[in-house]
């Protein structure tokens, strides 16, 4: 099998596969809990697996994920409603999480990420803890990145986020990107970017998908199984049918104290479908990332037919 990796090859391998087709994959995952079955690199396995298998069937080489620093607002860990479940699951103290926390103003689960204030001595290089500069960290992160790439020169990048939050934050780093190649004559023109969010295209072959944001549910555990085999481990979920699973779905959906939310009644059919109890199975999780390398391959195809056009 060819080697599609950058960190793997040689420069001539790169110079010459290069030369065949000028693009290059960026997974951009993240190191998040997805409950007691499924591995902390989640979010990067199923999207380096993807454009691995994108590369040696459509052309391009893949850069190594980038699964730190992101924001930890973000992270199922730090989220209210599934707090107590992961530090007592990572034996660590909930203060770790609640220090990030993804909750309304009065405490309760939501979406505004207030900013902790400092109670200890000042930091003389303070690290980013609010919620815009950690984003302001990130998207430079990955736009740093894409200058990286740049200058190992390819002038075709596509951004696979893997972590349902990041993609906003990939398409901002797309600009940043831009706007500083152009600070620099010497760097010539800026590449052509992409963001590509594998679960959209998913949602064409497992159409309940469409009704709620997924985690560490029977699709993602099935897609995880088959992009890195060995890592899934079914036989660590709830055995008890009336328990929750760890870190299935989260707010608005359900809670760990209250369960399933009773607004979402309607759809209560589909919380019980991708039940990860349901059947994890690398069977469907093949077809799922097949549908998806099938799409995949149509976005990279117009996406190269548009800069040979331009």
């Amino acid at each position: 099998m060819e080697e599609v990796r950058f960190d793997r090859m040689v420069p001539s391998s790169i110079v010459t596969r290069r030369r065949l087709c000028n693009l290059a994959y960026l997974p951009v995952g993240t190191l998040e809990w997805h409950g007691p079955h499924m591995p902390f690199g989640t979010d990067f396995y199923t999207v380096s697996y993807l454009a691995e298998e994108a590369a040696r069937r459509f052309g391009g080489i893949v850069f190594p994920a980038i699964y730190y620093g992101d924001v930890r607002y973000y992270l199922q860990e730090c989220r209210a409603e599934w707090r107590q479940s992961y530090c007592r699951e990572m034996d660590v103290p909930e203060a770790y999480a609640s220090a990030f926390p993804l909750q309304n103003n009065d405490g309760s689960p939501g979406y505004e990420c207030p900013t902790q204030p400092d109670d200890g001595p000042a930091a003389e290089d303070a690290l980013e803890f609010s919620k815009a500069e950690q984003e302001r960290h990130f998207v430079h992160h990955i736009a740093r990145t894409l200058l990286e790439i740049h200058l190992y020169g390819f002038q075709h990048v596509i951004l696979m986020p893997g972590h349902g939050p990041n993609p906003p934050f990939c398409r901002k780093a797309e600009e940043v990107y831009r706007q500083n190649v152009l600070r620099r004559k010497a760097l010539g023109p800026p590449g052509r970017t992409m963001t590509f969010f594998y679960i959209e295209p998913g949602k064409e072959f497992e159409p309940l998908l469409k009704n709620h944001w997924i985690h560490a549910d029977k699709w993602e555990a099935s897609v995880t199984m088959v992009a890195a085999p060995g890592t899934v481990r079914p036989d660590l979920l709830p055995k008890d049918p009336k328990a929750l699973v760890p870190a299935y779905l989260g707010y608005p959906y359900l809670t760990e104290r209250e369960g399933y939310s009773p607004q979402f009644k309607n759809i209560w059919y589909s919380f019980d479908a991708l039940d990860p109890r349901k059947g994890i199975d690398e069977e469907y999780g093949r077809k799922q990332t097949e549908g998806v390398l099938r799409r995949f391959g149509e976005h990279i195809s117009g996406f190269l037919k548009d800069s040979i056009q331009g």
